[in-house]
């Protein structure tokens, strides 16, 4: 009896999953190609979220940055279409694309599993790695500096230090309180007044605050730091011939050393540690 239940249950549970898999592939079926529409309309609409130095403005507002050139170089030399830019947000980005308002977004954006329920994320172009930017004067060096009852550690809202800290790692923090603040408040001026111990951000953000404000800030490595995460770009989901030419544009990206010769242009790209370490099939050992 109970094995007759039990393969029951397994049928079931079989069955499930196939009217799953079939309502799914029914519902992609359905989906226009957003690839074909693209073409058809002479450009492409690419969504980018404030990032310096991937995606940011300038002082005279223009827009520039290593993926700006990069999206750039996908419009109009590999697509042969016209590019415009949409700005979005680290908070609703997400909502921007499975609106329309952005065909896809080429930013820095971490590749995370709850991030992936609602988009398709490319193979990794970059990496990057948790860090905390800091008060000189308050002496941090450990985890347990950090980790205290009353303290606070604020993250921007809806970057990868807010979902690492509040979901995938959020057991990180035994005692320290995370805050999180959205745009215009920035994250550092809770830091530079006390209110907050530290900032978590990846490694480039706090490096580059810590060299704008030497006379307060430092950036803090814990070994126990969450481990560095893949960045990928995003496309909105069922749309599998844009995701093929979005993770071939990301493969020529990485064969060409792209980013290295960016970090040219970029200092604060420091290419030997975030270019994704990628090597493509057919590649030699090097």
């Amino acid at each position: 009896m109970n094995f007759r239940f039990g393969k029951l249950i397994i049928l079931i549970f079989l069955f499930c999953m196939m009217t799953l898999t079939s309502a799914f592939a029914a519902s992609c079926g359905n989906t226009p190609d957003l690839l074909e529409e693209i073409l058809k309309r002479g450009k492409i609409r690419i969504g980018w979220i404030n990032s310096k130095p991937f995606q940011y403005r300038n002082e005279k507002g223009e827009l520039e940055g290593a993926f700006v050139n990069a999206g750039n170089m996908l419009g109009k030399e590999l697509l042969k279409v016209e590019v415009e830019w949409v700005e979005a947000k680290w908070d609703t980005f997400i909502a921007g694309l499975q609106s329309g308002k952005y065909d896809v977004v080429i930013s820095n954006v971490a590749r995370r599993p709850n991030r992936a329920v609602s988009v398709w994320f490319t193979k990794p172009v970059v990496i990057g790695s948790q860090t905390f930017l800091v008060r000189k004067d308050k002496n941090i060096k450990k985890l347990a500096d950090l980790d205290k009852p009353g303290s606070t550690v604020v993250v921007r809202l809806g970057s990868a230090a807010h979902i690492t800290y509040t979901e995938n790692e959020k057991d990180f923090f035994k005692n320290a309180r995370i805050k999180s603040v959205a745009p215009p408040a920035l994250p550092e001026q809770e830091v530079a007044s006390g209110r907050a111990v530290a900032m978590g951000a990846g490694s480039i953000e706090t490096q580059q605050i810590a060299r704008a404000n030497p006379d307060w800030a430092e950036v803090v490595v814990l070994p126990e730091s969450p481990r560095s995460v893949g960045a990928g770009f995003v496309v909105p989901q069922c749309q599998h011939n844009l995701l093929h030419v979005m993770d071939t544009f990301a493969d020529t990206l990485i064969e060409t050393q792209f980013l290295v010769k960016q970090a040219e242009i970029y200092p604060d790209l420091v290419a030997g540690s975030i270019v994704a370490p990628t090597r493509l099939i057919g590649d030699l050992p090097r």
